[in-house]
């Protein structure tokens, strides 16, 4: 089987649910890895080799193995010619201060069995002839998890329904709330044919979230005029009226994170894919969050319609935070940046000879 020329085209694999939603791998698991040694083409090679092998290996798919390697500043930086190619993360709302990482590569790797995960894992980091330890070292292992059941069995105390593929209990990837994987790839320049990801990890108040009545659950995370029933059932898109966001703020002190995050949607386009999964690392519960964009602005300008800033404005009951979406429920701590470049040169891009 011809893989795809993108290393991001990952959804035509995706198996749907009753609603015809797509289905993410169930498994997900992020390497931030750093050069140990100045790069070269054998490394180039090496790490090539390494990733065909697991291919080869598994089907290409969510049943077997979905990888993509990006790059950040750190690497085009400094062993480029292609400076300033992909901007530094930065702080996104007044209250967050994270941890901003400039690692030299980040390894997405993703399937529904986790042994192929730990298999993969330990072909490219483990001691084995085809582990990059003489030219990559592993920094930060993240893993986690998306799918039905996945939470409730992560979290049993906190009552997250069964069904729910993520910690705060509803459905967020949606046939229409997600930018298409042609959207967002790039058409010319060094990164041609690839795209960019802005990947954060986030702590989630879940206790607090839960605490919650179901509906106020869906008031604050789709709009107030939005019942939990009504989210339940939503299969093509999160439906949430973003153009009355003005009028519904004014009339319930409530913003909905998907109405305020869905005004920086172009003609009513989503212009980011989001490749988030659940976690809990190190006891803390959260979001693995990776964002697919053309450009990384389109995930700045995202993020910055998302924290509703103007909500305060409309009603005396909303805050920066409070009764102001999901704003008051999670903290980002790390961000990071990568340019993710074509299969064909996912492998030390443009390394300057």
């Amino acid at each position: 089987m011809s893989l795809p020329a993108g290393q991001h085209e990952w959804e035509a694999t995706f198996g749907h649910d009753e609603l015809d939603r797509p289905i993410p791998p169930r498994r997900q698991l992020l390497v931030f890895a750093d050069l140990a040694d100045a790069p070269s083409a054998a490394g180039a090679a090496h790490l090539e080799s390494a990733l065909a092998l697991l291919e080869s290996r598994y089907p290409y798919g969510p049943d077997g193995l979905l990888t993509t390697v990006g790059w950040g500043t750190a690497w085009f930086d400094r062993h480029t010619e292609h400076l300033g190619l992909i901007n530094v993360a930065a702080r996104m709302s007044r209250w967050e201060d994270p941890v901003i990482e400039t690692p030299h590569a980040i390894f997405h790797l993703a399937s529904d069995h986790a042994e192929v995960l730990d298999d993969a894992f330990d072909t490219l980091f483990g001691d084995g002839p085809n582990a990059q330890g003489q030219y990559l070292k592993a920094q930060s292992v993240r893993r986690g998890f998306v799918g039905a059941g996945l939470p409730s069995e992560a979290l049993p105390e906190l009552g997250i329904p069964q069904h729910s593929p993520l910690l705060f209990g509803f459905h967020s990837i949606h046939r229409g709330n997600q930018a298409t994987e042609q959207s967002i790839t790039i058409g010319d320049g060094p990164l041609a044919g690839g795209t960019t990801a802005h990947v954060s990890r986030i702590e989630l108040d879940v206790e607090r979230w839960h605490a919650r009545s179901r509906d106020a659950q869906a008031a604050l995370l789709y709009a107030p005029t939005v019942t939990a029933a009504q989210a339940e059932k939503f299969a093509d898109d999160a439906p949430s009226d973003y153009q009355s966001y003005e009028q519904t703020a004014r009339s319930h002190g409530i913003v909905g994170h998907a109405q305020a995050a869905a005004r920086a949607r172009v003609d009513n386009v989503p212009v980011i894919n989001r490749r988030d999964f659940a976690t809990v690392d190190d006891g803390k519960p959260g979001t693995h969050f990776v964002a697919l964009q053309r450009e990384l602005r389109d995930f700045n300008n995202t993020r910055a319609i998302m924290n509703a800033a103007d909500g305060p404005g409309y009603h005396r009951a909303v805050g920066a935070r409070r009764r102001n979406g999901i704003n008051a429920f999670f903290d980002v701590t790390h961000r990071a940046t990568v340019g993710i470049p074509p299969r064909a040169s996912r492998a030390y891009p443009y390394l300057r000879s």
